[in-house]
């Protein structure tokens, strides 16, 4: 008698999530794009290897746009364990002058997840990621729920000519309150001092999240950011 092995997702059933390539991008499908602005695309990568969705804003300073999960399909809780990881690449066509923020968020393909002019995330956000802002050339990692967002100056570099694998990941530790940790390149990334970046976040009455990138022009040079892939993934 021959016994039939579990398939790898039956026996990943308990956990909800998708890794997504990027070989094919309809939106809205999967994905919803921001593409408000005159002249920003969200595409295909027609030559990029491995499958990749091209974030390209229009060349005016503060255009922007993203790709985000049509429906909010995550929410932070206890026993419920989420995680985001991204694989991005960008090289800012004027000095440190993006914005780009890659996480979950209640509202994440919308417009001004970061404001203009460098002003960083939007009041009222709820969720968690790491971000750049017009001016600064270092990540930051953010948690919020609330009024009160936790953001954290990071030593890591943001962008350049080699890929970066950005992951955050939010573990309840019991009813009430969560951990967030920020990696990126599978290292848990450090304050300038050297200290581990750590957050708590407050789990009571938390929104449903969106997960994607989204990107902002601080000049008036167009800026185009490629994403190799999004993995999501929640315990049920």
């Amino acid at each position: 008698m021959k016994l039939l092995d579990l398939p790898q997702a039956v026996r990943e059933r308990r956990m909800f999530g998708f890794f997504d390539d990027f070989e094919w991008y309809l939106a809205p499908h999967r994905w919803t794009s921001l593409t408000a602005d005159a002249g920003t695309a969200v595409a295909v990568g027609s030559t990029t290897p491995n499958g990749a969705v091209v974030l390209t804003t229009a060349a005016v300073d503060n255009s922007e746009c993203a790709v985000g999960t049509t429906t909010r399909p995550l929410r932070p809780a206890d026993d419920k364990p989420l995680m985001l990881e991204g694989r991005i690449q960008y090289t800012e066509a004027a000095v440190n002058a993006a914005n780009v923020f890659v996480g979950v968020a209640d509202t994440l393909a919308a417009a001004d997840l970061l404001l203009d002019n460098g002003q960083g995330p939007r009041p009222g956000l709820n969720g968690a990621g790491l971000y750049k802002v017009d001016g600064e050339s270092t990540w930051r990692a953010i948690s919020v729920r609330g009024s009160v967002p936790q953001i954290t100056v990071t030593a890591v570099p943001a962008g350049g000519p080699a890929p970066q694998t950005l992951r955050v990941e939010i573990q309840p530790l019991d009813a009430t309150t969560a951990e967030v940790v920020f990696l990126i390149d599978d290292v848990q990334v450090r304050d300038p001092s050297g200290g581990p970046v750590k957050h708590l976040l407050p789990l009571a009455g938390f929104p449903a999240l969106q997960a994607g990138v989204f990107l902002k022009a601080g000049s008036a040079a167009a800026e185009a950011l490629a994403v190799d892939y999004i993995a999501l993934y929640q315990l049920r």
